[in-house]
């Protein structure tokens, strides 16, 4: 057996790694979302039939109606961090444009690549953890501990409180979406898309192997390392850890998804 050690290098993956798992926090604190779409009165619609039936507006698979604001002059941060408690949420996430930096992360977490200039979490302290020598790395169990605030408050979160917030903020969740790049975007479905992903992610081996062919360490085994950058996180994160985030997933998309309304 290999004894833990840390490496002074920096390793970029894992910084990026834990700035995915605040987007996934913040999207577990929103449970919910706001039913986009304008109504139109009964008189000004004409009788629907497979002849008449033609729209060009994309197609809404997961609505919600919309939860009625309380009128607070609190901003999303302010809110996000009365809910989760303002000493936490200074020492995780980041505050400014936080709405925006959400969306982003989210919407990138099935692709290999999220942009870390728009992450809604502060980096990690520590370094990365390994084990072996330097021909046989393996990922150290010790960097697990390194994703337990970030558990803890997964775990803590009020599921209730959280699904009248998300959906108090929806219009601006949407309004973001739509303004990096998807006009006809609608988010709620695109986040049950991202959990769908997140949920098949593959089940590591007992010890998942390192290499190192520059600063950045690297999943040895080709397939894992051409996983998307969220499964990629769910890997790093360890067995345990993972299982908890999983279940939090689930328990959102039961309360997001239209077929479970």
């Amino acid at each position: 057996m290999y004894a833990p050690k840390r490496e002074q290098a920096p390793n970029r993956d894992e910084q990026l790694g834990r700035w995915i798992l605040g987007g996934l926090v913040l999207i577990a604190i929103g449970a919910g979302v706001w039913y986009w779409q304008k109504r139109q009165s009964a008189d000004d619609v004409p009788p629907v039939t497979e002849e008449t039936v033609a729209t060009d507006e994309p197609r809404i698979l997961n609505p919600i109606e919309p939860t009625a604001d309380d009128g607070t002059d609190l901003t999303a941060s302010e809110r996000i961090a009365a809910l989760i408690g303002a000493p936490r949420f200074e020492s995780l996430f980041v505050s400014e444009d936080i709405v925006r930096r959400i969306v982003a992360t989210v919407d990138n977490l099935p692709r290999q690549k999220v942009a870390m200039q728009l992450s809604p979490a502060k980096p990690p302290a520590g370094s990365f953890v390994t084990a072996g020598g330097e021909d046989q790395l393996v990922l150290g169990a010790a960097n697990f501990e390194r994703y337990t605030p970030w558990i803890e408050l997964v775990d803590t979160l009020d599921p209730d409180a959280a699904f009248v917030l998300y959906r108090q903020l929806y219009p601006q969740f949407q309004a973001a979406y739509e303004s990096l790049g998807n006009p006809d975007g609608y988010f709620n479905d695109r986040v049950i898309e991202v959990i769908d992903h997140l949920l098949a992610t593959p089940e590591p081996p007992e010890t998942i192997a390192l290499v190192r062919p520059n600063v950045l360490y690297q999943f040895a085994d080709p397939a894992l390392e051409a996983e998307s950058a969220g499964r990629k996180l769910l890997l790093r994160m360890g067995p345990g850890n993972a299982a908890r985030v999983r279940m939090k997933l689930r328990d959102l998309r039961d309360r997001i998804a239209a077929k479970n309304r």
